[in-house]
């Protein structure tokens, strides 16, 4: 139980509500999130220091909405470049350098940032290590190697070993397991993994250059080989990341080395007298997901739970949507508002959606690794008849805790808004911080609402906001375009920024979208606290097989 919150009728004896293994960016913002909704969280970790070396280099939008929640803003802002800015351009090439076809990269998005970021991963790290180490409801210990994990009684039991061999036991009502592609947890539930069988090697550089980069330079985008596919792409303020497919007829171990990679790296025009080479290391690309997320009390996240080709900049992305989709569902069961079959709609939706950028990022793969001299040149053919190719940095959830109408599953909107005197993006002023949204176009939501809806709404901590004469200010009018466009004069936003629902504003259909919130939330359990009326017109509203 959380420190300020007393155990009643269950043994108490545990480390914290939530163990998490894995000191990663995943772990580490999994943690953050539960600690604010005011769990205990202990964090374990085998490594002593956060890990040095690069490796993811993108953030999409909607994570980085997710990262300014923790109270890392301004440290935050220091670390990222936008895509697009300055002119970049986001190409396909041939292997003689000919553009082949090129997509635009927004920088805005409907979560107020721009669409795509580069950043370097050990610096993000860092702020994630500072920011741990501010809150004093997380409990973090590194150095130690997690080596069993048994459920027991209401409980998870986790045993470790530390630096010297000292064998170490902990306790949790629940586990989540962040500990990465070889993750002792997954192991330990046993969970199945979908295998796509997309194995390529890839020798991964990192460079920084002396000076900044002008025009071409800048550029992101793909070299189409077939002689050797390679990935140009920012890597976060004054840095560069290649990626050279590993071809048949390559020494890998020689390859792998600071002689051969300065060659590989001499016709982008970076060599030793220019800029200082980072790191080189190999690395298998994959495409697979676990197709069981949870087990009773103990779940999995980030790669432990998927892995994906890095063509569309996702990997990372995906975990840390893990993390927000499942911190505030986990906070609202270990206190004991909802029932634990709301941590299955976590497994549903990330299940679903994971599957699909794994299966995109194959295919954008397949097209990449293209090899055969006669498939590459009809795939360059194809590419500059078309010329522009979509790039998407945002896949709509399809299904899970989501009320039945065209809005939900998507990410609502955050933009420009004033209130009593104060300016700022939506998230600053709200400061939602967890918690669900009702927002109006025009007037306040809660007005009309039956008491005893919105009596259970506050009892979520649920905030209500509404444009117009005696509300908010839509300062770029950004928020009456969004409700003109979902057809709709209240949304429901979820803790983790997706719309639940949306209402046409009249009373009667936001009493119905509050009241099948708050049941797929809290279950069945506290119906006698809802007029039986608008039980029954919710459920009429559902289809068969989801009707109570």
């Amino acid at each position: 139980m959380s420190a300020d919150r007393e155990c009643t009728g269950i043994d108490c004896s545990h480390d914290g509500d939530v163990l998490i293994v894995g000191a990663g960016p995943v772990g580490q913002i999994t943690a953050l999130l539960l600690a604010q909704r005011g769990l205990r969280v202990v964090v374990l970790e085998r490594w002593e220091q956060p890990y040095p070396l690069p490796r993811a280099v993108a953030l999409a939008h909607d994570v980085v909405r997710v990262l300014h929640t923790l109270g890392i803003g301004t440290r935050l802002a220091r670390l990222l470049e936008p895509w697009g800015q300055a002119g970049e351009e986001l190409l396909l090439e041939s292997s003689d350098g000919e553009r082949l076809a090129d997509t635009e990269v927004s920088l805005d998005s409907p979560s107020g940032h721009p669409q795509m970021s580069s950043f370097s991963q050990p610096d993000l790290e860092q702020v994630l290590e500072d920011r741990v180490h501010e809150v004093d409801a997380i409990d973090q210990h590194r150095g130690v190697t997690v080596r069993d994990v048994r459920a027991r009684d209401g409980f998870v039991d986790v045993v470790g070993v530390d630096r010297d061999g000292t064998e170490l036991s902990f306790s949790a009502r629940y586990v989540v397991g962040c500990d990465g592609a070889n993750s002792v947890v997954r192991e330990a539930i046993g969970a199945p993994v979908n295998d796509l069988h997309f194995d390529r090697e890839w020798l991964v550089v990192d460079v920084v250059p002396h000076e900044p980069l002008t025009g071409a330079m800048r550029n992101i985008g793909q070299r189409l080989g077939p002689a050797r596919p390679t990935t140009f792409v920012a890597a976060g303020p004054s840095r560069r990341r290649f990626e050279f497919m590993m071809m048949p007829g390559d020494d890998p171990a020689q390859l792998d080395t600071d002689a051969e990679t300065w060659k590989l790296l001499r016709p982008w025009g970076f060599d030793t007298t220019n800029s200082e080479l980072t790191r080189h290391a190999r690395y298998t690309f994959r495409g697979r997901w676990v197709t069981q997320w949870r087990i009773g009390r103990i779940l999995l996240a980030g790669d432990a739970a998927h892995q994906m080709p890095p063509f569309l900049g996702q990997g990372l992305n995906s975990g840390i949507r893990d993390a927000a989709n499942l911190a505030w569902r986990l906070a609202l069961v270990a206190d004991g508002i909802a029932p634990e079959t709301l941590l299955d709609g976590y497994a549903a939706e990330r299940t679903d959606q994971v599957e699909t950028i794994v299966r995109e990022s194959v295919a954008m793969g397949g097209l990449i690794c293209t090899t055969d001299p006669d498939e590459a040149a009809g795939r360059d053919e194809m590419l500059k008849n078309a010329g522009r190719i979509d790039f998407r940095a945002d896949w709509p959830l399809r299904t899970g805790t989501l009320h039945d109408d065209p809005g939900a599953g998507t990410l609502g909107v955050q933009a420009p808004v004033a209130a009593a005197g104060r300016s700022g993006m939506f998230d600053d002023l709200c400061s939602p911080g967890g918690t669900c949204v009702l927002l109006g176009a025009d007037r306040d939501p809660l007005e009309g609402l039956d008491p005893s809806l919105a009596a259970r709404w506050r009892s979520l901590h649920g905030h209500s906001v509404h444009f117009g004469p005696s509300g908010w200010v839509d300062v770029e009018r950004k928020y009456s375009h969004w409700f003109d466009a979902l057809n709709a004069r209240v949304v429901l936003i979820r803790p983790d920024f997706h719309v639940f629902g949306t209402s046409s504003g009249d009373i009667d259909s936001t009493n119905l979208l509050v009241a099948d919130f708050l049941r797929e939330v809290t279950g069945s359990a506290d119906h006698q606290q809802t007029p039986q009326s608008i039980i029954e017109a919710a459920d009429s509203e559902k289809p068969a097989a989801q009707r109570r």
